[in-house]
């Protein structure tokens, strides 16, 4: 695992900048930190930017992360047992994007972060014309780097 914290943030933030909804950007950065290609798991992650489906429902880079600690510590099978940390992780990543990034919005949803309603064009071309999409990058950059913190923790130091 030789991707920093640091450094994921940065890679999410450019991967942002670049077109990765913010799912993607973060799921990219937890996936390259642990060595692992999987290009049908960052297809997957697209619709749950803009909240889930464009929904403003839960922040895409909260539900990103979460299943990027899924990939790691959820069970392959019905019959198979989910990793323990995969609770304590999770629960440790939401809490901390709940206080170092949502906090000041008063809540973990897309459309109170990023300020848009998805369905409306002209706050979307508002938002990337303006300074929204650039914030929106910044923030998506501190989830992945608090997921990369809680990977170090639980899955290197074993939590």
């Amino acid at each position: 695992m030789s991707m920093t914290p640091e450094q994921m943030e940065e890679r999410t933030r450019d991967s942002m900048l670049k077109g990765f909804h913010c799912s993607q950007a973060v799921m990219a950065a937890g996936l390259e930190k642990c060595g692992v290609e999987d290009e049908s798991l960052l297809r997957a992650m697209a619709p749950m930017g803009g909240g889930v489906a464009a929904s403003g429902g839960p922040c895409g880079a909260l539900t990103g992360g979460v299943a990027m600690l899924g990939r790691l510590f959820g069970k392959p099978a019905p019959e198979a047992r989910d990793d323990k940390r995969m609770w304590t992780a999770t629960a440790e990543f939401y809490r901390r994007f709940e206080t170092e990034i949502a906090a000041p919005y008063g809540s973990v949803n897309c459309r109170d972060i990023a300020k848009v309603d998805w369905k409306n064009k002209e706050q979307v071309k508002d938002f990337y014309a303006g300074a929204g999409a650039r914030e929106c990058a910044c923030s998506t950059g501190k989830a992945a780097r608090i997921l990369g913190e809680v990977i170090e923790k639980y899955a290197e130091g074993g939590g």
